[in-house]
């Protein structure tokens, strides 16, 4: 009976061990907390630039997605259960707008749930109906490449990518109207549809081999145009802008080849130098002067109310920067010198990038940026 007991006792011992073992392994297991996606996908980027569009600097999110449960090469850690991103935008499918399109910026301007790259689109264009002035035609209006800002001399059209800082030749502008045009100022809407002025007529352009055609004859002359993300003003399009001379920022409204404006602000104390552009989750950039300075600054300013500016940088022996385009953390101004600078927005650096003896008179960039899915 004594050697039963005994043997109970080690059987019972042993058993317990291992419980404790198995405890100890759970509590090792660590798990991790996958943050909600905010409502609203696009948040007001500040002049540091430490988080724009979605996607930090150093590139630990994207979206407003935590890549917490992954490893760098996107497979799931031991202990989790894999997450599922079928387009591969770093956004699992049961928070995407857009589960089977890449879209990482998570553009949802009406805010339905259904991401703009999801929106009906019947000539498959990447043009959602909505806002394609020609929905049954796969060849027009085209689109801005992704990972690319614009930029133009008063007759030609040239992309630079951002990605690579190279500058290339994309087309001569031509006319649907006999006459001589020069074009003054180029902006894309959240779809890359490219629009552009010159002195006095509005004007659609294809950005692949610059053929224009004309939308109507423009109420008063502008030296900038800027698209200004709907998001910001709760509709369901983003809004076309002309800046005049004197500062004035103008409302267009498009409808049957008559072309309206109305008055939304103007600079406290500035003039237009010559551009403007808006990004949805950036913010909001244009190059003016400013009485007793000769150098062009580069200011920030709230869209909503036109005389709120913050200075950016004055940029040193530049008067004539009649382009203004940006990306996640710097913007680039294009001068008619045909010097081309980089500004950094978190320290305030500036370089030159290029100076190919181009004169250039504008520049521009989507209200949404669109980057290359990855390879």
């Amino acid at each position: 009976m004594p050697s039963i007991y005994s043997l109970s006792i080690l059987l019972i011992s042993v058993f317990c061990l291992a419980c404790a073992q198995g405890d100890s392994t759970r509590a090792s297991l660590q798990t991790v907390d996958i943050p909600p996606v905010k409502d609203d996908p696009y948040t007001q980027g500040n002049p540091t630039g430490e988080s724009m569009g979605g996607e930090s600097m150093g590139g630990e999110s994207m979206g407003g997605e935590s890549m917490g449960g992954e490893t760098s090469s996107g497979e799931p850690t031991a202990g989790e259960m894999p997450i599922l991103d079928r387009d591969h935008d770093l956004i699992p499918d049961e928070r995407d707008n857009c589960p089977n399109i890449f879209n990482p910026e998570q553009s949802d301007i009406d805010r339905n749930g259904q991401g703009d790259a999801c929106a009906p689109d019947i000539d498959q264009d990447g043009v959602p109906d909505q806002w394609d002035p020609a929905p049954m035609d796969a060849t027009w209006p085209g689109r801005a490449q992704p990972d690319t800002v614009y930029a133009h001399t008063n007759s030609d059209l040239y992309a630079l990518d951002v990605k690579r800082l190279a500058l290339n030749y994309v087309s001569t502008f031509s006319f649907d109207q006999e006459g001589d045009y020069q074009i003054t100022d180029i902006a894309f809407d959240r779809s890359g549809v490219l629009w552009a002025i010159s002195y006095n007529y509005l004007w659609l352009c294809h950005p692949q081999n610059g053929r224009c055609r004309i939308q109507g004859r423009l109420p008063t002359q502008f030296n900038g145009l800027s698209f200004l993300p709907g998001d910001l003003f709760r509709a369901d399009q983003d809004i076309l802008v002309g800046i005049a001379l004197d500062g004035t920022w103008h409302k267009l409204e498009v409808f049957n080849g008559s072309i309206t404006s109305l008055v939304m602000g103007r600079y406290p104390n500035e003039t237009s130098s010559g551009d403007a552009f808006s990004i949805a989750g950036i913010g909001t950039f244009a190059s003016v002067k400013r009485e007793g300075i000769t150098d062009d600054l580069i200011i920030s300013l709230n869209p909503q109310q036109v005389d709120e500016i913050t200075d950016i940088v004055t940029l040193s022996g530049y008067q004539r920067i009649y382009g203004l385009a940006g990306w996640q953390g710097k913007l680039f101004a294009f001068d008619e010198s045909g010097v081309v600078l980089q500004i950094d927005l978190r320290d305030r650096t500036v370089i030159m990038i290029a100076n190919d003896g181009q004169a250039w008179w504008g520049a521009g960039v989507s209200s949404v940026l669109y980057t290359r899915p990855p390879q």
